[in-house]
């Protein structure tokens, strides 16, 4: 007669996610033909992934990968005046958690384009 065999197989569950933290800021003067840098920060500085930036509910080009010091950047020109409500989302990375920062108001006036230099009018 054979013998049986019998054995135990352990799996360990895998590793939580790390929750992280976005903030957003846009550099620049904020006026229509004016192009700014919106940029954001993911804390603690995750192991690649990408942001997504929205002008309200409009996507802001695209998804910009994590560099390594945990920012993300694209440009942006706003094409109308008035209050802007912008937000970046970090799509998460391997062992890292998606998250969204605050939403940040900014406030977009006439702007005068010279090329080297953009100037608010009004």
């Amino acid at each position: 007669m054979g013998a049986a065999v019998a054995a135990m197989v352990l799996v360990a569950p895998p590793a939580a996610a790390v929750p992280t933290a976005t903030t957003v800021a846009v550099q620049g003067t904020a006026g229509t033909t004016c192009p700014v840098t919106v940029t954001a920060k993911v804390t603690p500085t995750p192991t690649g992934g990408t942001v997504e930036f929205r002008d309200g509910n409009t996507v802001i080009g695209a998804a910009a990968a994590v560099t390594a010091d945990g920012t993300a950047s694209v440009n942006h020109t706003f094409t109308t005046t008035g209050a802007r409500v912008i937000t970046a989302k970090f799509n998460g990375a391997k062992d890292f958690d998606v998250s969204t920062s605050a939403a940040l108001t900014v406030n977009v006036g006439m702007g005068l384009n010279l090329g080297s230099i953009c100037l608010p009018i009004g």
